[in-house]
């Protein structure tokens, strides 16, 4: 052990030595001790023998320390008595007896206050940095509170678009602050104010606080009292003794004296401002003995009332605009409705008419001449031209209304497209057109109705009539692409000019004059054919080219085995 003690101490950085106490013996010395005794720093007993008035005496600490057996910390003091250079610590060497064997250890002043300055410098770091810290701990605190607060606002708000839960989300916005609590005040769409019943944490005081609601003047005016407070859209914080403004963010001195009741510290007004417009306002309420609010809770404040003023707003925007749907779709109804009455009310006469005209063209009332025989057969033809475009009008305000029904089968497309043809055949005769077709794979089949397939064909080919010219050619085809079977028309008409592709299947839209030859029509026959075509979950698109023509194709669902053959499916189309 003493081997050991030899070794520590030979390489301690400060002087270090063992002395026997009775004797002052010096049984061990190491390297800096040694010099510091030939240097004439310091003494003990007879260690030094001119000793000048800078060298400081160990003796009188060693001779101390041998009396009492306990560890000596001092400075030591030159003999010249002046200022002290050197620090000592002598404590004794226990072995259970009495200690005679002391060790010694000397260290300069000037060395033992900088070790003590920069252990109080390191020491007042590790403060700042607990601090820092600290404060750094809290504020995350702070902002993930704040944060999963400003979450919970925001997800409440967005589950519904109904104003009326809406405002009783904002109602229930509680501050994060414990025993604060909320005034909502709302723009009605007049103009007027109205106070959102508040919710206070104490029960006690909930009747009191509804009072801050009953008492509310009827239809109050958002541009005074309350309004002229929010007039600068900023966060405002009020102090029981801002009593004008009080009363107005109240909304009276009766108000104002049932909230001196229930007490409070300070109030916090946010607007609720969207579009550049206040919709309303939240007051915040700090309790009697809550102080003020700091600027964290007002920012927090302040971005809660942005998201209530954003959900108001989308909930009146959504309420406007369901009013004008119901609207729209009223009127829409009553044309709808009106089409329909009117297109039946028109078929009678003109039912009659064609009687008549049969009846007197055969000369049941008398006989009648070959000019007589003309001028009645154009009045038949201009009759069947009148109920044409009554049917349509008919056909279009059933798919309006959604009384329209499909009996869907399976429908040879090649072949429908040849009974179309054929019917249709006089028509492109007359017209000196060319038919192409109907070409195509025999197998395809499609899952439709056929009635309302031959009706869509019909429209289509009476379309390339009326707008392909004379000499002009008409293509039919068909054919199967994956799941789809295709119908396809095609003619070498004028062409259509590509922003209007879209425009010519809208209700009673027909092309420009002096694009072709027009033969009659009300323009619902392309928007009726995609209706339907729709209606069996299918579609109608139209490509074209000016100069060159254009060509319509309608996709229907393909015929698998798994249909039953005959189904009636009622649809509204959309």
């Amino acid at each position: 052990m003493r081997a050991s003690l030899e070794d520590y101490l030979a390489l301690a950085p400060v002087a270090l030595a063992v002395a026997h106490g009775p004797s002052h013996a010096i049984l061990y010395a190491n390297a800096p001790f040694r010099r510091l005794l030939s240097a004439n720093e310091i003494a003990l007993g007879g260690a030094a023998k001119d000793r000048s008035r800078s060298t400081a005496d160990l003796t009188g600490l060693l001779d101390q320390v041998v009396q009492t057996a306990d560890a000596l910390y001092d400075e030591l003091l030159p003999t010249g008595n002046g200022p002290a250079r050197w620090r000592c610590t002598i404590w004794p060497v226990r072995d259970g007896n009495a200690p005679t064997e002391f060790v010694i250890e000397v260290r300069d002043v000037a060395d033992a206050e900088r070790v003590t300055a920069q252990r109080r410098a390191i020491a007042e770091r590790l403060v700042l940095g607990a601090l820092r810290d600290q404060d750094a701990a809290r504020d995350a605190q702070g902002t993930s509170r704040r944060a999963l607060h400003l979450a919970n606002v925001s997800r409440e708000l967005s589950l519904s678009l109904d104003e009326e839960a809406t405002r009783e989300t904002i109602r229930r916005v509680m501050p994060p602050r414990p025993g604060t609590w909320c005034m909502v005040d709302v723009v009605e769409s007049d103009g007027s104010l109205v106070r959102l019943p508040p919710i206070h944490p104490d029960p006690g005081k909930q009747a009191l606080a509804l009072r801050l609601a009953d008492r509310l003047p009827r239809r109050e005016s958002a541009n005074g009292g309350l309004g002229t407070v929010l007039a600068s859209t900023r966060p405002l914080v009020l102090t029981p003794d801002a009593s004008s403004a009080l009363m107005a963010v109240v909304h009276g001195e009766q108000n104002l004296r049932t909230l001196r009741e229930i007490g409070f510290d300070a109030l916090l007004v946010v607007p609720f401002v969207v579009r550049a417009r206040v919709e309303g306002a939240i007051t915040v309420v700090s309790p009697a003995g809550g102080g003020t609010f700091s600027d964290e809770e007002i920012a927090l404040v302040t971005d809660v009332a942005a998201r209530c003023a954003l959900a108001l707003d989308n909930a009146r925007l959504y309420r406007e605009a369901e009013t004008l749907r119901r609207a729209a779709d009223l009127a829409n109804e009553a044309k709808t409705q009106f089409l329909g009455n009117m297109s039946h009310e028109l078929r009678t006469p003109l039912n009659a008419i064609a009687g008549f005209v049969e009846l007197i063209d055969i000369g049941i009332p008398g006989p009648v001449n070959e000019q007589q025989h003309t001028a009645l057969a154009r009045i038949k033809a201009n009759q069947e031209l009148l109920l044409a475009l009554i049917t349509e009008i008919l056909n279009f305000a059933k798919i309006e209304s959604g009384r329209i029904e499909y009996r869907t089968a399976a429908v040879p497309v090649l072949q429908a497209l040849t009974d179309v043809s054929e019917m249709l055949s006089v028509a492109i005769h007359d017209k000196d057109l060319t038919l192409e077709g109907p070409r195509g794979d025999p197998t395809v089949t499609a899952w439709a109705d056929p009635e309302r397939v031959r009706q869509i064909i019909v429209n289509l080919v009476m379309n390339a009539v009326k707008y392909t010219t004379k000499g002009g050619t008409i293509s039919l085809e068909c054919s199967a692409e994956g799941d789809r079977a295709l119908i396809r028309i095609s003619d070498t008409g004028p062409g259509i000019e590509p922003a209007k592709l879209e425009t010519i299947f809208e209700p009673f839209i027909r092309l420009t004059p002096g694009l072709a030859n027009y033969q009659g029509g009300v323009g619902l026959g392309l928007t009726i054919s995609r209706d339907l075509a729709r209606g069996m979950a299918g579609d109608l698109i139209v490509e074209s080219t000016i100069g060159v023509g254009s060509r319509f194709t309608v996709s229907l669902p393909l015929y698998a085995p798994k249909h039953r053959r005959t189904t009636t499916v009622p649809e509204r189309l959309a």
